[in-house]
């Protein structure tokens, strides 16, 4: 086939012991692994190679409805955003390779490796289990303040995630946890309006488990910690009550 019709991208990051399974975008493809989530635009497989797993992120389609054709794809979105939360020191798990096939100018398969980071869970789990580390206040403080920092650091660039939910927030379970975020296919970079919103719906998405985990004082000094303050003014107390109110509001539209 006429190379202008087909392109394939793909670049690994990996070392030599993981040449043979991921060196390539087919070879990614047809390694032999567990599929351990699904969904109608991709998939998700976990391969173990010497004692060490991987997850592999396949993606069918560029996206849902008509972001199948236009704009940024959510596969590369995925490997930019997390290569971008490097840049600004934030802990992301280690990305072995990704890349993507396209014909006739179309999106046709994409593929994202990370490696396992052992011993770590999402904090969505952990919630849903009421995992004994979320009983640990000085645990859940490293935790917070960790988030409220990375949080900080991205809207700090105008970056807004859109989905910074505790289930795409990864934690160890080690007595001085590491925070890592990853799994952000649709952030980017927003000005005027739809960034001021933006940062309201990250900050809201992150309080709607933390309200039902923490207490409301470790909810002001988690915003504290984002804000970098020490006492609230009258447009943080706005700002709060957005965030409070951002998921009522939006069933009520």
């Amino acid at each position: 086939m006429d190379q202008k019709k087909r392109v394939s991208f793909w670049n690994f990051q990996g070392g030599d012991h993981e040449q043979s399974a991921f060196g390539s975008l087919d070879d990614t493809i047809h390694h032999s692994g567990e599929i351990i989530s699904r969904d109608p635009i991709s998939y998700v497989k976990r391969i173990r190679i010497h004692d060490t797993n991987y997850y592999v992120k396949v993606y069918k389609y560029n996206g849902k409805g008509v972001r199948r054709y236009l704009g940024r794809g959510r596969i590369r979105g995925e490997w930019e955003n997390l290569l971008y939360f490097a840049q600004l020191g934030i802990p992301t798990p280690r990305l072995v390779g990704y890349g993507q096939k396209c014909r006739l100018g179309q999106f046709s398969l994409g593929a994202l490796i990370t490696e396992e980071l052992v011993n770590a869970q999402d904090l969505g789990t952990m919630a849903r289990d009421n995992a004994p580390q979320l009983q640990k206040h000085y645990w859940l403080d490293a935790v917070m303040s960790q988030c409220a920092d990375y949080t900080r650091r991205l809207h700090e660039q105008g970056f807004v995630h859109w989905d910074l939910k505790w289930r795409n927030i990864l934690v160890s379970a080690d007595e001085q946890p590491q925070v890592y975020f990853f799994d952000c296919p649709l952030g980017r970079c927003r000005f005027g309006w739809l960034k001021r919103r933006g940062f309201i719906k990250d900050l809201a998405c992150l309080d709607k488990v933390a309200r039902k985990i923490l207490t409301r004082s470790q909810r002001l000094n988690f915003y504290k910690r984002y804000s970098a303050i020490t006492r609230l003014d009258v447009q943080h107390k706005k700002q709060i009550r957005q965030i409070v109110n951002f998921f009522a509001k939006e069933r009520d539209s």
